[in-house]
């Protein structure tokens, strides 16, 4: 494990790498015989190609989970960026200008509250491994000046579309709910799911502009049954739980068959651009829809 002032970088095993900026974002490194691919860029605000030189003179090119800013801020540092099709115009329209200002504002938040909970962490618990304790921005970061640059693709995936890493091959497996031009990379030999988004340990977005709750439960059945038995582990974009089981995924896909037939209880939450939703807490993930979600799936006789 090597922790830079912003990223921490871990090998999970051969050829597979956690790049993480704790408690924001988890980037991956995959490196193969002849190339690597680097899933997701982050947030932007220090150099991600400096962790990536750190690890591997092999090329690299970026491939993109979907479009959100906390996934793409890195793509200009490199020459070879690829995402799916229903991405272009939403990577060039940017974020909406609300959201890296509110990010800022949540994240000073989840910094105090953080704080506390490391302390009694820290005297009691032993939860929070070293490398994915929260660290401050950078010291040359300047929130005032940042954003995110859009970068055209230099090659187009859909689903089923193969990456060649030489000794490795990754699959794109279209996953739309989250974004609609949402993505994981399945790498069957060994087993691997790259989730993005698309699945998490912690809240699962079905509520931003380019969500649909019904096709993310449909991606979410899909998953289930045909991801779930060709995988051991999923590799998660968001918390420090970055590592979750293909079991979940069916407790993933019944959580959405409940909430699309009114059968849950929804909570008032906050998201990380301090805009209201409703949520579904779970104990392994929770949902997040839009503030008067109502269900839309006729319950069975």
């Amino acid at each position: 494990m090597v922790t830079e002032d912003w990223f921490a970088v871990r090998r999970l095993r051969d050829g597979v790498y956690l790049i993480a900026e704790p408690m924001h974002v988890n980037s991956y490194l995959i490196v193969g015989s002849r190339r690597a691919v680097l899933f997701d860029t982050g947030l932007g605000v220090a150099s991600i190609r400096r962790c990536v030189e750190a690890v591997t003179g092999r090329p690299v090119s970026v491939v993109n989970s979907h479009h959100h800013f906390d996934h793409v801020g890195g793509n200009a540092e490199f020459d070879e960026v690829a995402f799916h099709p229903d991405g272009i115009a939403l990577h060039r329209a940017g974020p909406p200008s609300h959201w890296l200002p509110r990010y800022l504002e949540a994240t000073a938040l989840m910094e105090e509250q953080y704080r506390a909970f490391e302390v009694v962490d820290r005297a009691w618990f032993n939860v929070l491994a070293s490398e994915m304790r929260m660290r401050p921005f950078p010291a040359d970061f300047d929130p005032g000046r940042w954003s995110v640059r859009a970068v055209e693709p230099t090659r187009l995936l859909t689903d089923g579309s193969e990456i060649d890493l030489g000794d490795r091959a990754l699959r794109v497996v279209h996953t739309p709910g989250h974004s609609i031009d949402s993505i994981c990379l399945l790498d069957e030999r060994n087993r691997l799911l790259f989730s993005g988004d698309t699945i998490g340990t912690g809240s699962m977005y079905a509520h931003l502009a380019t969500a649909d709750i019904e096709t993310y439960a449909r991606t979410a059945d899909m998953l289930a049954t045909d991801i779930a038995p060709r995988v051991d582990d999923i590799l998660c974009a968001h918390g420090a739980r970055y590592r979750t089981y293909p079991d979940v995924l069916a407790r993933i896909a019944d959580a959405f068959d409940l909430l699309l037939r009114g059968s849950l209880t929804l909570d008032d939450r906050t998201d990380c651009f301090l805009d209201p939703v409703q949520a579904a807490i779970f104990d392994e993930f929770s949902l997040f829809v839009p503030t008067g979600f109502r269900c839309c799936k006729p319950a069975t006789a």
